[in-house]
């Protein structure tokens, strides 16, 4: 008897894990990149990477989406179509399709720009930084580099001094590799005066994809006094002082690390801050 529970036992067992293959079987793959149209409107197509021979059905386009994004279907390729132009002026706008090939479901997204968009911010959440210094008790640190509100920012260090204060080197880890073809420097902003901090007197920005060599991929300069478009003469921090410097890469580059090397400030102890560092991805 016990021989015979043992046997039945030992069947059951390869039964089920027999059978774990057939529970599960491989249904291939489908991959479709997003799609980006014109803020005007029209049509753009995409060919799916896929390796399932059935027909690709679309099975839905989320609710807002609906309204001005239609997908049709012609073997592994998708025309996207925005039947309207984008009404706002500065703002993308997205629709999210949903996709069947056999047994696999899959999702994509459509991107209509807006009018003159050429870049898209690329989403810094699991971003972090490091440098030759800084001041953590003042502005925050460098935790504040990934933060829209330009109160908060990184400042170098003065306390103690520094005895070569410059330059100043501020290492950024997007965490993966990405093609980047334009990065923002945000200032430091002081909302009881509305100032925005012009400290940075010169910045080179360096890419690298292992943290240990880096090629100059651009930079900028902004000298006091410096003439406002309405003519006003800015000597120091003031409302006047763009909110930010826009670099625009000398050509798109593949990155994980970006490395901001600040070799001149506009006063005489070196010490200067940064806000905010965005990459974008080209569009």
């Amino acid at each position: 008897m016990k021989l015979y529970k043992y046997i039945v036992f030992v069947i059951l067992i390869a039964t089920m894990f027999g059978c774990k293959e057939e529970d599960h079987p491989y249904v291939g793959y489908i991959v479709v990149q997003r799609a980006v149209i014109e803020a005007s409107g029209g049509s753009t197509t995409l060919t799916a990477d896929t390796d399932i021979s059935d027909p690709i059905r679309v099975i839905g386009i989320d609710d807002e989406g609906s309204e001005w994004c239609s997908v049709s279907v012609n073997g592994k390729e998708l025309t996207i179509t925005a039947s309207q132009a984008n009404p706002s002026k500065d703002n993308f706008r997205t629709a999210t399709v949903t996709l069947r090939c056999g047994y696999r479901v899959t999702e994509f997204t459509v991107l209509q720009k807006y009018e003159g968009q050429q870049y898209l911010e690329y989403d810094w959440t699991l971003w972090n930084a490091t440098g030759s210094d800084v001041q953590a008790s003042d502005g925050g640190g460098y935790p504040s580099l990934f933060n829209n509100d330009r109160t908060n920012f990184w400042h170098s260090q003065y306390s103690p001094a520094l005895t070569e204060p410059l330059p100043h080197q501020i290492v950024i880890d997007m965490q993966k590799e990405q093609p980047v073809a334009m990065v923002q420097i945000g200032r430091r902003y002081y909302a009881e005066n509305g100032n925005n901090y012009p400290s940075v007197k010169t910045m080179e920005v360096y890419a690298g994809t292992d943290n240990e060599n880096y090629t100059k991929v651009g930079g900028f300069s902004f000298s006091l006094p410096w003439t406002a478009p309405d003519g006003t003469i800015v000597n120091g921090n003031s409302p006047l002082v763009p909110p930010y410097e826009e670099v625009i890469l000398d050509e798109i580059t593949t990155a994980r690390y970006f490395k901001l090397v600040i070799t001149e400030t506009n006063n005489t102890n070196g010490t200067c801050q940064v806000s905010y560092f965005k990459a974008y991805e080209p569009l």
